[in-house]
């Protein structure tokens, strides 16, 4: 099964002429004890105002997983950047859409939805 990535304004896929930078931003910050160093990572997209991508296998597989660099959990005594296998397809349309929620959330409070008072009124 082939999971699809359904971009939205919350998440950006990442140009060719960028991916060398991308990997090698992940590599460089990957702890040398992390589990996903033991993959060739590929970046797919990238959430707004975060640095959480998802990420795959440069050589083709099924496996796509969730990096977060802004979070750390421990594994096995040791402090790794949060990361997470996406196993189907609902799973990653819920994170998709989590992360969508949030970006309607912040435009909203940042005000660039309302109204222009000037506009629309009729008169001058």
């Amino acid at each position: 099964m082939s999971l699809q990535i359904k971009f939205n304004d919350a998440w950006s896929g990442i140009p060719l002429d960028c991916a060398d930078d991308a990997i090698a931003f992940i590599e460089d910050r990957l702890q040398p004890s992390h589990p996903l160093r033991a993959f060739k990572l590929f970046p797919v997209a990238k959430l707004w105002r975060a640095y959480k991508f998802l990420v795959e296998e440069e050589e083709p597989s099924e496996m796509l997983w969730v990096l977060d660099l802004d979070r750390r959990v421990r594994i096995r005594g040791k402090t790794c950047y949060d990361f997470k296998r996406i196993e189907t397809q609902e799973e990653l349309d819920a994170l998709l859409e989590a992360g969508l929620a949030d970006w309607v959330k912040h435009m909203k409070e940042a005000g660039a939805w309302e109204e222009d008072e000037t506009q629309g009124t009729g008169g001058s």
